[in-house]
């Protein structure tokens, strides 16, 4: 085995036997010998590119056919390989991967565009349309954005801009909506100096300071703690910080307009054994500190979409000090950290009941079902904006129905969008709504862990001030579609 291809085999060794990891060693010889002589604008060999994308899928737990396909992934589009020779090589499931990957590339080659947002949308519902078919597709894609971003100071100005734009508009948001968030946050981290100078001048200045003088006190505040938990008989793994990126806190900075308000720029972190380790660290917290009114947040309870479990409290600490503290398992640290386990772990227990399980509460799954759902052919390229990054891409919320079905919505919807969302039928003969059992207006605006109920009446009609009440582009879509009929 060449010591260049360690890293890939480290990250997988588990999973694979050294003869299975052959698939990969004659990928990674095949793409050196065809990218041989190839420079990136860099002025580096070609080869380190698809290198480090093969390097980064592997983390993220994907099959040994995804990893080939990395390193194979522009082959087809800057080489003279055939599709014939790669499905003669490695088989029809690295082709459908390295075709699909070519093709998206291609098609953003091709693509001439007056409207660069438009553009960007038709390159989105390219990448959508292709990865609906395989989820490795997009994920292969996003660690090959990541990568192509570390060099873009290689490019020119215009190009800065342009990428950057569309990593922060685009990529960033779907890394972040599949519970991919140490790579969202990385694209975003990136994006940000090139997209919004001046805001990054500004969030940078009044961090680098901010970061010394709260580290200090939190060091001394971790002490304490630690100290406490161990009175109490807490058997914790471990204790961290964990710095709010740049790019988080300037979209945190709009919203509050103050900075002192931003309380989690550094946040304490609490890392232990079992869910129930997690409940007692929180009583021990807060007997320990005085807890902030408001700022309790269970998604242990009540996951996020993406599936991040944690708890977290805000509390203000014996010198006087505010800080946010997260509390979660080792297994919900791994999970929120590097996304939800990917195709291989899933391979193993496919077509079983805990795979089904498994699948139907996956933020992922949810994501990709409701993308399957869109009518891409019927659709104009403004509601497709609306749908996907209004929608889709924008914080989300999940309720549930009375039978205990989880549905995942945009922040701030309505019954109106609960109900569309069901089924076009009962969205259209929506008359009353239930939340926690209690009557509401259709225009009440739903929480996490709400229970919906949907009273329908077979005479009701969609009316044209649901328009307003929506919330969802999607819901607005179909009411428009009924109220033309």
């Amino acid at each position: 085995m060449k010591s260049i291809l360690n890293p890939i085999y480290n990250n997988i060794k588990d999973k694979i036997s050294v003869q299975d990891f052959k698939i990969v060693e004659d990928a990674f010889s095949f793409a050196e010998e065809r990218h041989k002589g190839q420079k990136r604008k860099s002025g580096e060999d070609y080869i380190l590119h698809p290198l480090r994308v093969a390097i980064e899928a592997s983390k993220l737990n994907l099959d040994i056919n995804a990893i080939a396909a990395a390193l194979l992934h522009d082959v087809l589009e800057d080489t003279k390989t055939t599709k014939k020779e790669i499905k003669d090589l490695f088989g029809e499931d690295v082709l459908f991967l390295v075709d699909g990957l070519s093709h998206l590339s291609q098609l953003k080659r091709k693509a001439v565009y007056k409207n660069k947002t438009i553009g960007r949308l038709e390159n989105l519902r390219n990448l959508i349309l292709s990865s609906a078919k395989d989820v490795r597709v997009i994920l292969i894609k996003l660690v090959d954005r990541l990568d192509n971003m570390k060099s873009i100071w290689a490019l020119s100005p215009e190009k800065q801009v342009e990428n950057s734009e569309e990593t922060l508009e685009i990529f960033a948001p779907i890394c972040n909506r599949l519970g991919l968030r140490f790579l969202g946050r990385q694209l975003e981290e990136m994006s940000f100096p090139y997209v919004y100078p001046k805001e990054f001048a500004e969030i940078k200045n009044k961090v680098v300071n901010y970061y010394y003088e709260i580290e200090k006190y939190l060091t001394d505040a971790r002490d304490e703690l630690v100290l406490f938990l161990k009175e109490n008989n807490l058997d914790f793994y471990e204790i961290q910080f964990r710095k709010k990126s740049f790019f988080s806190i300037y979209r945190k900075y709009k919203k509050e307009k103050d900075f002192n308000k931003i309380y989690d720029i550094i946040a304490m972190r609490i890392i232990v054994n079992t869910v129930g380790d997690c409940y007692t660290a929180l009583g021990l917290v807060h007997q320990l500190w005085l807890p902030m009114q408001n700022r309790l947040k269970d998604y242990i309870s009540f996951p996020k979409i993406t599936g991040y479990k944690a708890i977290h409290t805000t509390v203000l600490t014996n010198n006087n000090q505010i800080v946010e503290i997260q509390i979660e398992t080792k297994e919900m640290f791994y999970h929120n950290t590097y996304g939800p386990p990917c195709h291989w772990v899933y391979s193993l227990v496919k077509d079983t009941k805990a795979y089904t399980k498994r699948q139907n509460v996956s933020g992922a799954n949810i994501l990709y079902k409701n993308l399957q759902n869109i009518d891409f052919e019927s659709i104009n390229t403004k509601q497709l904006f609306n749908v996907l990054v209004k929608d889709l891409l924008a914080e989300q919320i999940f309720v549930v129905t009375p039978k205990g079905d989880v549905i995942d919505l945009k922040k701030d919807s309505t019954p109106i969008d609960f109900a569309y969302k069901i089924h076009t039928s009962i969205g259209n003969s929506c008359k009353m709504a239930k939340v926690n059992q209690q009557l509401v207006s259709l225009n009440h605006k739903l929480k996490s862990g709400d229970m919906v109920e949907i009273i329908a009446d077979k005479n009701q009609k969609p009316r044209k001030k649901w328009l307003d009440m929506a919330q969802m582009s999607e819901t607005r879509v179909k009411i428009r579609k009924e109220l033309q009929k």
